[in-house]
């Protein structure tokens, strides 16, 4: 209570002298997940929006998930060691949801290397590869492999494959309203809501009451939010919970996870996917259940790690990475530093799930990353 306190204090002192950055140090102070809801905001221009903007960032940082908060030290991670001479521009390219990772990692290799400059262009996972194939970016971002047609380009331009690196692990949520009596999810009747197709074989859900809802809420009609054909997570929920069909046309399309959840959370009859990392009052996330595993899961560090939630995926970083040859320095210090324990413990506080560390190895020993163990 005395966090929150402290939090609002500050937050409503701040407003007389600049609401905007009152409401932005909140976030920002405490690693806040909702950092880029703040777009979507409205300005802040009476201190009761200011009051209510503060509260709701200070609530959401306490519900962020428990995995965001406890970052161990392993001892068998390395640390990042700078070594010099990196210097220059680095452009990364893609994933709108690697973005907030993405610019925690940038931060920290700036303060190893102040020589160094990341630009981040976060427009979705299908704009990476073609940005490799043109050479304008040697680091892509992805939240989804890349698909063959995408990889035979980048082939055929350099005689050689991209190499793709897993670099964390996430999970798509699904968000309902939080007075949504729903209490778990199977990923037909995912398919059966979002779908125009229905792959999966299932029927078509158009009202709440087709779910088994009852009263009020048998007849109010579901409203589905989710990304754009450029996002990887679109993607990936296609891949999932449509079995590779085609949505429904009438899916509200969202620019990220934050905007879904500010949708949904708006909407009675709203459901939409979104990064688990990105916790809000607004909405509540259903566990999710698969034909095979009747049982229904919830997003977690351990489901998720260990697989059974069935809305996993790998985030990946995707290289131009000559065979048999080392990456750039610039590449190989970026790499490294994510690799390292510090990047794994910035994987932790934005809410996501680093890989296992026997990933970490192999991966560290593929692209000759240099980094000694702590001592």
């Amino acid at each position: 209570m005395m966090f929150v306190r402290t939090i609002i204090a500050s937050g409503v002192s701040l407003y007389f002298s600049s609401p905007s950055l009152g409401i932005a140090m909140v976030m920002s102070s405490a690693g806040h997940p909702l950092q880029r809801l703040l777009r979507f905001l409205p300005p802040a221009r009476s201190p009761l929006l200011c009051l209510f903007y503060v509260c709701f960032a200070a609530t959401v940082t306490v519900v962020r998930p428990a995995s965001a908060s406890a970052v161990p030290e392993s001892p068998s991670v390395p640390v990042y060691r700078p070594v010099p001479g990196v210097v220059g521009n680095l452009t990364a390219v893609g994933s709108d949801t690697l973005s907030s990772l993405v610019t925690r990692w940038a931060s920290q290799l700036h303060r190893y290397h102040p020589g160094v400059r990341v630009q981040l262009q976060a427009a979705g996972s299908s704009t990476a590869p073609p940005a490799l194939v043109a050479g304008t970016t040697r680091i892509g971002l992805m939240s989804r492999p890349m698909r063959e047609q995408e990889q035979r380009e980048f082939e055929h331009k350099y005689g050689y494959p991209p190499l793709g690196i897993p670099v964390a692990l996430d999970a798509m949520g699904i968000v309902v309203h939080r007075d949504n009596p729903l209490e778990k999810i199977s990923l037909r009747q995912l398919d059966s809501i979002f779908s125009a197709t229905h792959a999966c074989n299932s029927k078509p859900s158009l009202e709440w009451g087709d779910l088994g809802l009852s009263g009020q809420w048998a007849a109010r009609q579901i409203s589905p939010y989710g990304r754009s054909a450029t996002s990887g997570t679109y993607g990936a929920f296609r891949r999932i919970a449509l079995c590779g069909g085609d949505f429904r046309l009438d899916v509200s399309e969202q620019p990220g996870s934050a905007s879904i959840i500010q949708a949904v959370g708006a909407t009675p009859g709203g459901i939409g996917y979104a990064s688990f990392s990105t916790a809000s009052p607004m909405v509540k996330q259903l566990p999710v259940s698969t034909e095979e595993s009747p049982m229904a899961i919830s997003p977690s560090r351990t489901s998720i790690r260990d697989g059974r939630y069935p809305l996993t995926r790998a985030l990946y970083i995707y290289v131009n990475r000559v065979p048999g040859q080392p990456l750039p320095t610039l590449e190989q210090a970026f790499l490294s530093l994510i690799m390292s324990r510090q990047g794994q413990q910035s994987i932790l506080r934005e809410g996501y799930v680093p890989l296992p560390e026997s990933q970490l190895d192999h991966w560290r020993a593929q692209l000759g990353l240099d980094n000694v163990p702590a001592s």
